[in-house]
């Protein structure tokens, strides 16, 4: 269970504190550099005019090569202590020395840096289909692919944007926006860029994925479809304030919630307007789709149902939680959970939007911004409050008292 809370990522076993592995690390000087960090290093010792015998012995030293500390000069005095084969180019041989010393300096400085500039996780993180490698992008915008069995890096890039949302993957290509008002395609087993989308606003969500289309929103009010080549198919700017919410896609719309205090449904043929809602607040939590009833939560502490396909109500009224709702809801074990930020959680009925006296917990003293998170049995709701705790809901009853685990720190 990857778990982020704040600066760090935690992989714990189910209901357990004791992490597997933190990231970043807690001491960094035994940290390893990259699989593509390693990777490099050894092509250029394959290149070597060296015995092949000191060959394995340098792989050994770049097996061993942390992000810092006395195992980087370990590297390179070994390299300055090989001897060429007979016959060789004694220029050129130096210069391979000095080339697979600045590579080791290189690539030892970046990794490190990279840690040491990482802050808060504010966004989603992407996991590969194979569930070997988890993509994370803290708020400085460096991406680092970690294997999720070990925490260890297996390359880091450095976006050159903040970055506000999380990581979307499809197949073997990774897609999120910035604050520079970007939208990146990348590689997901390099990290290398595929491409990249100017948008007019800085782009704060998550980008979501349909088929053969990229949805994106922006600070400027726009709504984006891209196809998987990075060009623009259609745009909606039909908000009048800015987007900060992940769109949803669902049948022949995606849904999207905004700053104006409307959440709206746009065709995802051509991107044009079918309706909206209006709220107190902003939309900024993402919306929940389940059986052609959209349910979204608003900052103005209610949360709406409404039919996904008309905009009409579907509950007599809205749901009134009793303070700002910045968390996204679930459906787990047959209702809707949702928090508000004060740390009361609801279960709802999906029908009516009721409570009733078994449908509420309250967190005391902490402040719920994350989303929440269901298990894959749909029997449990993870929350992650501000404090550094995580809870465990079983939402298949009336809602008890949670399950507590504290974070390491």
């Amino acid at each position: 269970m990857l778990v982020a809370h704040k600066a760090n990522l935690y992989a714990l076993p189910e209901g357990s504190s004791n992490e597997l592995w933190q990231f970043p690390p807690k001491t960094k000087d035994v940290y390893p550099v990259s699989e593509q960090t390693r990777d490099r290093l050894n092509t250029l010792v394959d290149a070597l005019p060296v015995a092949d015998a000191d060959k394995t012995k340098l792989k050994q030293k770049v097996a061993d090569l942390t992000v810092n500390g006395a195992t980087i000069t370990g590297l390179k005095d070994a390299v300055d202590a090989l001897v060429q084969a007979p016959g060789g180019d004694a220029a050129a041989f130096k210069k391979q020395q000095d080339d697979l010393k600045t590579a080791t300096d290189a690539a030892t400085s970046f990794e490190k840096g990279a840690l040491d500039k990482l802050q808060a996780f504010y966004g989603d993180f992407g996991l590969s289909s194979d569930g070997k490698t988890v993509f994370v992008v803290p708020f400085r915008g460096i991406i680092f692919a970690l294997d999720v069995s070990t925490g260890h890096t297996r390359w880091v890039r450095d976006s050159g944007d903040q970055v506000v949302g999380g990581i979307a993957v499809d197949g073997n290509t990774l897609y999120f926006g910035t604050k520079g008002k970007h939208v990146f395609a990348v590689d997901a087993t390099t990290g290398e860029r595929n491409w990249q989308f100017d948008a007019k606003g800085q782009v704060w969500d998550t980008p979501t994925i349909d088929g053969d289309t990229i949805y994106v929103s922006s600070l400027d009010g726009s709504l984006y479809a891209l196809d998987k080549s990075g060009k623009q198919k259609w745009v909606f700017r039909g908000v009048s304030s800015g987007i900060g919410a992940r769109p949803v896609v669902a049948g022949d719309f995606v849904y999207i919630g905004a700053f104006d205090n409307k959440l709206y449904a746009v065709s995802t043929a051509d991107g044009t307007e079918k309706w909206s809602l209006k709220g107190g607040n902003w939309f900024w939590a993402t919306p929940v789709f389940q059986d052609s009833v959209l349910y979204a939560a608003n900052l103005d502490g209610k949360v709406y149902a409404v039919d996904a396909r008309t905009g009409t109500s579907k509950w007599a009224h809205p749901f009134t939680v009793g303070s700002a709702i910045r968390s996204g809801p679930v459906i787990a074990g047959g209702g809707l959970l949702v928090a508000g930020r004060n740390g009361h959680i609801f279960k709802l009925d999906l029908a009516s939007g009721t409570s009733d006296d078994g449908g509420t917990l309250v967190l005391p003293g902490v402040e719920v911004l994350a989303d929440l998170v269901k298990t894959a049995t749909g029997e449990s709701v993870y929350v992650v409050p501000s404090t550094a705790t995580l809870y465990e809901i079983d939402a298949t009853g009336k809602l008890g008292t949670p399950g507590s685990t504290p974070l390491p720190q």
